[in-house]
């Protein structure tokens, strides 16, 4: 269950956060999601790095669900989900030029 869980916290957090900070590719979601180099996968697979990496590195305490800190899982998520997103932008900015 706790595979199950980093995987839910990584697929939610990278539906959720990275069209957020994709905002400027274009107007709707789909867009958001999916210009910018990588597409959706790469920020996917990094949101779930960030998930797990969140809840290895901040440990156990807040919401706990089957072994899995949720709170640090979220947080360890968004972080490397940004890093990602600062990557992925400066490599689409090189490719166009």
């Amino acid at each position: 269950m706790y595979t199950v869980m980093l995987l839910v916290v990584g697929i939610i957090s990278s539906l959720v956060f990275h069209p957020l900070f994709n905002s400027k590719a274009g107007s709707t979601y789909a867009e958001r999601l999916n210009k910018i180099y990588g597409t959706y996968w790469a920020a996917l697979i990094a949101h779930i790095i960030g998930a797990w990496a969140g809840d290895a590195v901040l440990g156990d305490w807040a919401w706990m669900a089957y072994g899995y800190n949720v709170i640090a899982g979220f947080i360890g998520a968004i972080v490397i989900g940004y890093i990602w997103y600062l990557i992925a932008r400066s490599q689409t900015k090189a490719e166009v030029k």
